[in-house]
This record gives structure tokens, C-alpha cells and sequence, in this order.
């Protein structure tokens, strides 16, 4: 496990959604599940999921990062040859090499930021951020990029495929989970100094023996995906459950002092759960789910940009990514003001 105290602050957030909109019920209804007995309102009654944003071919991974990079770069009030560091935090990229942060970087004119990749699931990005806080921590660097570029759309497409050609009850409800997903890019700037959040305390956990609950596999002709989302979201809370008193400890607070609580987006129910385990109110923990869906890596900067904390705020961001690895990090907003 990773306890790390912070040394940085997110000084910057931004978010970029496709224009394109699909609604749960048109992709129930492109699969016929009617004709195996699930309605077509099945998906949206079980996840609270409405609508979900689908990118276009010419929307690249590397570009949807840099729209949000730009917007989080711009909400720092900083400039793009400011940067130190790029760090794209995406599940899959256009190209293997070179990294995606290189073609993010060149967009920006980040001209004297150095560039690398991670990649870590759904938690990819708040992966990013501990590297950023550690980077900036160490003195070797000021401020920070980390951007994410999702298209789990790709999937979703690639299993309406799989269920048009096999189409049974058992095959629907075990591929459904793709079904739950959205595009989006994502992104903050991690500074040394700002006028945002101060990272406070993160802690890093994973359990591997849970790693085949969800995963996708790009297959010849197809990819192999599998998203058992009850058993999933159960483990998740279990792993967070098994942190949570120790992380109040760590950070010197009561579930009381907590005013803005950010969760991984995978839905209604689970989102409840979650709130209910960290014992704070679920009108303290905002949402995206309903109209973007599951974001992936992007999940938490465009719930944190559409849903912004106030100043003297106590923030909890409590994420989770298949394998399973999930993070806790607290976060103090001070009435800082900015020194850029």
C-alpha cells in the first residue's frame, strides 16, 4: 500500500465531453433485448445511467485530452510553457509509441514540459496526481499536467456487435456492463503552489486476486469483455471499507468534516453504497453518472469541473479502477490566494 502525505495543489480543472449524445434506450434497442425478454428501459432503471457522450472518429484519445488540458491549463491561470511535466493518464492511446503526452504536449505548446504515459484502468488519472504531488514534493518540478483521453465507446460498439450475432438473455445481462460507459477527456494541473485544493493525505491499495471481475481484451476480429458490475462495485466498497476508518485517522478528520465527496461514476446504486460506507451524506457527494455515464480515468475531473468545491472545504475523493486498485486522498480547500 502507498500512504503519501501531499506537497501540491490542484490549481486547475477542465473537462471535455463529445457533442453526440446516446441514450441507454437506443442501445437496448439496437441489441433487441426486448426479443430476449429485458426491456428497453432495463439499463437506465438498474444504473440510473441516462445518456452517455460518444466521441467521433476524428476525436482521437490525444484530442480529447488536450481540450481539457487547454481548459485546465486556462482555469490555473497559467501558461502552457509554465508546464513541467505532461503525464497522460488514459486506458488505451492512438499509437503505441510515442506516448500520447508527446501529441498533447506539441498541441499545447508545452514546449518545455518533459512527457510520459501511465495507464492504470479507471484510476489512472488520481495515479497522476500522486506522481505530479511527488514530482512537485521532490523539488524537481513546479507544475504539473495530467490529462486523460477516454473512448470506452469502442467497446460498447464492438459488444452490440458480439450480442447482434449471438443474441441471448445470459449474453446481454453478461455483457451489459459495457453498455454503462461514455467518452471524455479529463484533466488538472497539480502546482506547488495556487489557489485550489491542497493535497492533504493519499492512500494507494490494490487486490489483484480480484482482477479478472473486470477487464477487456482486444481479440483478432473482436475484444473479449467482461464487467460483472454487482460483484465489482461490491469488492470495490469492501477494499474502500477496509481503508476508510484509517484514512479519517490519517488526515485528522470525522465523516462529519467532510463537505464535498467525489466516487468513481459506475452508477446509482453503487454510489449510494459508497457515500453510506464513508458515512457522509449522499447531498455531499455529487454526480455525473446520470448523463455521462462511466468516464473511466476522466471520472473524476469532469465530476470535479462540472461540480466545483467551495473555499474552507474538506474534500474526499474515493476512487477505484479494475484489478483492483482503489485510492483514498483527502483534500484541504484553504482560502489560499493564487501567486502565479
Amino acid at each position: 500500500m502507498i500512504n503519501q502525505k501531499g506537497n501540491s495543489h490542484i490549481s486547475g480543472a477542465g473537462s471535455y465531453l463529445p457533442e453526440k449524445i446516446v441514450y441507454s434506450e437506443e442501445l437496448m434497442r439496437e441489441v433487441k433485448s426486448q426479443d430476449v425478454g429485458v426491456r428497453y428501459d432495463f439499463l437506465e432503471r438498474l444504473t440510473g445511467i441516462k445518456e452517455r457522450r460518444v466521441s467521433t472518429p476524428k476525436e482521437t484519445y490525444a484530442i480529447l485530452a488536450y481540450e481539457a488540458a487547454k481548459r485546465a491549463i486556462a482555469d490555473a491561470g497559467i501558461q502552457p510553457t509554465d508546464i513541467d511535466g505532461v503525464i497522460f493518464c488514459g486506458i488505451d492511446s492512438d499509437y503505441p509509441e510515442p506516448s500520447t503526452a508527446h501529441e498533447i504536449q506539441r498541441m499545447l505548446g508545452a514546449h518545455n514540459a518533459a512527457c510520459l504515459d501511465i495507464s492504470n484502468a479507471c484510476l489512472g488519472l488520481l495515479n497522476g496526481v500522486s506522481i505530479a504531488d511527488l514530482y512537485i514534493g521532490s523539488g524537481a518540478a513546479e507544475n504539473i499536467l495530467i490529462c486523460t483521453g477516454e473512448k470506452p465507446s469502442e467497446v460498447s460498439f464492438d459488444v452490440v456487435n458480439q450480442l447482434k450475432a449471438n443474441r441471448s438473455k445470459e449474453n446481454l445481462r453478461r455483457l451489459l456492463g459495457a453498455f454503462t460507459v461514455g467518452d471524455a477527456g479529463g484533466a488538472f494541473v497539480i502546482t506547488k503552489s495556487g489557489g485550489g485544493p491542497r493535497l492533504n493525505h493519499m492512500r494507494f491499495k490494490t487486490n489483484s486476486l480480484l482482477s479478472d471481475l473486470c477487464y477487456y481484451k482486444r481479440q483478432e476480429g473482436f475484444i473479449e469483455f467482461e464487467m460483472n458490475m454487482e460483484t465489482i462495485s461490491r469488492a470495490m466498497i469492501i477494499e474502500h471499507e477496509k481503508l476508510m476508518g484509517d484514512t479519517y485517522a490519517s488526515l485528522g478528520w470525522r465523516p462529519e468534516d467532510v463537505d464535498s465527496l467525489y466516487c468513481h461514476q459506475v452508477g446509482a446504486k453503487p454510489h449510494r453504497q459508497m457515500a453510506l460506507m464513508a458515512n457522509v451524506p449522499i447531498n455531499k457527494a455529487p454526480i455525473t453518472y446520470d448523463r455521462f455515464g462511466n468516464l473511466t480515468s476522466a471520472t473524476f475531473a469532469v465530476n470535479y469541473d462540472s461540480n466545483r468545491p467551495q473555499k474552507n472545504e474538506k474534500i474526499l475523493f474515493l476512487g477505484a479502477g479494475s484489478g483492483c486498485s482503489i485510492c483514498q486522498i483527502g483534500l484541504d480547500y484553504g482560502a489560499i490566494p493564487r501567486t502565479h
